[in-house]
């Protein structure tokens, strides 16, 4: 409120878009933040505010190009990790019925499995590390790369779509996103 000369009561909603650490100038470290702000006649704010770091947001939500006929469609996902994942969740939200193939187990099964091996070196060849619900990536610590610069806002809806499964909501705006191994074979099965 101060930073746009305005009174708290004229902020109407407040989202946190990206937040980085500076430490261009160790020790001397803080955190920038991308901030977008719902106010009042944000037209008069823009007009008045001279502060170089005060834009008009930009932000718009990813939105799924339909082509073709949704009746007609018969598609095949092959794969139930991320990429698979995140392909069927979309298709599924605009109206598709995509089929999805995975050989390896689901997660909960996945995991008996995998502890097995650990044990006992037994290795199932259809369902392990590498196969299964939610991929290679389900046994690592959930570290998320992410496109930075993508004009489609395909990465925003990857990790708006990772929250609603489960995932805390500041993957979506911190500079190197993580979910942690903890979090993430919940996050699948939500998916």
């Amino acid at each position: 409120a101060n930073r746009l000369r305005i009174k708290q009561e004229e902020i109407l909603d407040l989202k946190i878009m990206k937040k980085s650490l500076d430490a261009r100038h160790k020790p001397n470290l803080f955190y920038i933040y991308e901030v977008d702000v719902k106010v009042k006649d944000e037209d008069r704010i823009l007009k008045y505010n001279k502060d170089k770091d005060i834009l008009a947001s930009n932000y718009e939500p990813y939105k799924f190009n339909v082509t073709g006929s949704k009746n007609n469609a018969k598609i095949v996902i092959v794969g139930a990790g991320p990429a698979g994942l995140m392909a069927s969740y979309i298709l599924a939200e605009n109206g598709y019925k995509p089929l999805v193939i995975e050989r390896g187990e689901d997660v909960d099964n996945r995991v008996k499995t995998v502890e097995q091996f650990f044990e006992t070196n037994k290795l199932n060849t259809e369902s392990n590390v590498q196969f299964g619900e939610g991929g290679a990536g389900t046994f690592s610590d959930g570290k998320l790369t992410t496109q930075v610069k993508d004009p489609f806002k395909r990465k925003q809806k990857v990790l708006e779509t990772l929250v609603k499964a489960g995932a805390d909501d500041n993957i979506v705006y911190i500079n190197k996103p993580h979910i942690g191994t903890d979090k993430l074979r919940d996050v699948v099965k939500n998916m």
